[in-house]
């Protein structure tokens, strides 16, 4: 049994908090444990279905090779996150590669587990569409700041989930290149590296080669405000 993982889903995932105490544990009660080194692959493109993953710690990168060979790095699990539930509804294979950037702590609930809890109580799609149309509202959201907000504030923002991701002994070291930081903020690696030297003269970082430093952590969040935020 895993019940001792509901307090924490509950602190860092807000689709797991809602459920009621009963169906958190009918949830558990089905889970198991899933250990990932860093740079293992969950699963990749193209695999058949085999349940839905929530990362309890650690980071997984989501991202899709295109024919020509190119990988294109579209977001960054973090703890709390749920995936795999797209292919739970539609029955069709993997639609993007997950690879664990660190060490990674998941708990699974495999196509058995979930059918047998749907069966019990066929509410459960609600919950899990739920959980799928959460996910799409952040999508449209993440369109949204794309159009709205300025490359600057995004790269900050996105400098800022990362620190939170690696912070390390009071140093917020993220291993990241800039190509992986255009990839994400769909910015060109030149843009990106114009951003980022302007945040060099400003004193918030320090790059070098495949990592950045962040040097001060209250400028860079100013740096991730907007004019009316």
């Amino acid at each position: 049994m895993l019940y001792g993982f509901a307090s924490q889903l509950r602190q860092h995932s807000s689709w797991f908090a809602a459920l009621s105490e009963a169906q958190q544990q009918q949830l558990l009660a089905q889970a198991r444990q899933l250990q990932l080194g860093a740079d293992q692959r969950l699963f990749s493109r193209g695999d058949e279905f085999d349940g839905i993953y929530v990362l309890l710690s650690g980071a997984l990168l989501i991202a899709g090779v295109h024919h020509s060979g190119r990988e294109a790095l579209l977001t960054i699990v973090e703890a709390g996150d749920w995936i795999g539930e797209i292919a739970l509804f539609d029955g069709k294979a993997r639609t993007h590669d997950a690879i664990a950037s660190l060490p990674c702590q998941l708990l699974h609930l495999n196509s058995a587990a979930l059918q047998l809890l749907v069966q019990q109580d066929p509410l459960w799609w609600q919950r899990f569409g739920q959980l799928l149309t959460e996910k799409m509202r952040l999508v449209f959201q993440a369109l949204e700041d794309i159009s709205l907000l300025p490359s600057s504030v995004r790269l900050a923002r996105r400098l800022l989930m990362l620190c939170r991701l690696h912070q390390q002994d009071e140093r917020n070291l993220i291993p990241v290149h800039q190509e992986q930081l255009g990839q994400l903020l769909s910015l060109s690696r030149q843009t990106i590296n114009q951003l980022l030297q302007q945040l060099v003269a400003s004193g918030v970082i320090r790059t070098n080669y495949g990592e950045i430093e962040v040097l001060d952590l209250k400028l860079l969040k100013q740096a991730a405000e907007t004019p009316t935020d």
